[in-house]
C-alpha cells in the first residue's frame, strides 16, 4: 500500500533564513573549442644547425679557480709552518 503525498495546504511555509541566497556573479558562459576548417600544413624539416666550438663550462672555470685557491692556501700554509 503506498501513502499518497500530502496536498500543499498542509504544508508549513519555508522560513526566508532556508533560502539559497542568489549568485553574486552570473554564471561564465564555457567557450567552446573552434571548429577546424582546414587540416594544419604538414611541419616542414629545419635544416641541421652546425655546431659552434664549445668553450668552458662556468661550473668548470669556478671548480679550477677554486682548486688553485686551495692549493696556493695549503703553499703558503706550508711556507709559514717552515
Amino acid at each position: 500500500m503506498t501513502r499518497r503525498p500530502a496536498p500543499e495546504t498542509d504544508r508549513a511555509p519555508l522560513s526566508p533564513g532556508y533560502a539559497i541566497p542568489p549568485p553574486l556573479f552570473p554564471a561564465t558562459p564555457v567557450p567552446r573549442p573552434p571548429e577546424p576548417s582546414a587540416p594544419a600544413p604538414a611541419p616542414v624539416a629545419v635544416p641541421p644547425r652546425h655546431r659552434r666550438a664549445r668553450g668552458f663550462d662556468g661550473a668548470f672555470v669556478s671548480g679550477v679557480l677554486t682548486l688553485f685557491s686551495l692549493a696556493s692556501l695549503l703553499v703558503a700554509i706550508a711556507v709559514v709552518a717552515v
